[in-house]
């Protein structure tokens, strides 16, 4: 299914929105990381329990520990994502799939603005993906 290329209006249109998706994961990453901060200070600073070695608590304290850590992982590969797709804006190549050359249809770059390929192409991907895992598994 082959679409029209993006005229400059959506282009733009989807400029401000991955530039805006941009800014609120960055602003959301440093919230996390400041509340992380002041947490750290907080306990430090206070007056050691009787239960503060406590083996639930420490499981607690991992399991808050690796989910933020696994978040911040997942931040950090949208984030780039992001600026990947603002890039293929400004160099004239955002909306055109990277296997086929077509456009991508605007209903996918509505749905997944970082979208790379169009979605025959992706479920080509995947399926190969799939393939490979099932041969070296």
């Amino acid at each position: 299914m082959e679409t029209e290329a993006l005229s400059k209006d959506e282009l733009e249109r989807f400029k401000k929105l991955i530039t805006d998706k941009y800014n609120a994961l960055l602003e959301e990453h440093r919230y996390r990381e400041q509340s992380s901060i002041l947490e750290n200070q907080r306990e430090s600073g206070a007056e050691l329990s009787s239960y503060a070695n406590h083996p639930a608590e420490a499981a607690s304290d991992y399991a808050n520990l690796t989910m933020n850590l696994n978040l911040a992982e997942r931040d950090s590969k949208y984030l780039k994502q992001l600026e990947d797709a603002l890039n293929r804006i400004n160099r004239g190549t955002y909306g055109i799939c990277r296997e086929c050359k077509n456009p991508i249809p605007i209903v996918r770059l509505e749905a997944v603005p970082t979208a790379t390929k169009c979605v025959d192409c992706k479920n080509e991907s995947k399926k190969r993906e799939q393939e490979e895992a099932k041969r070296s598994g």
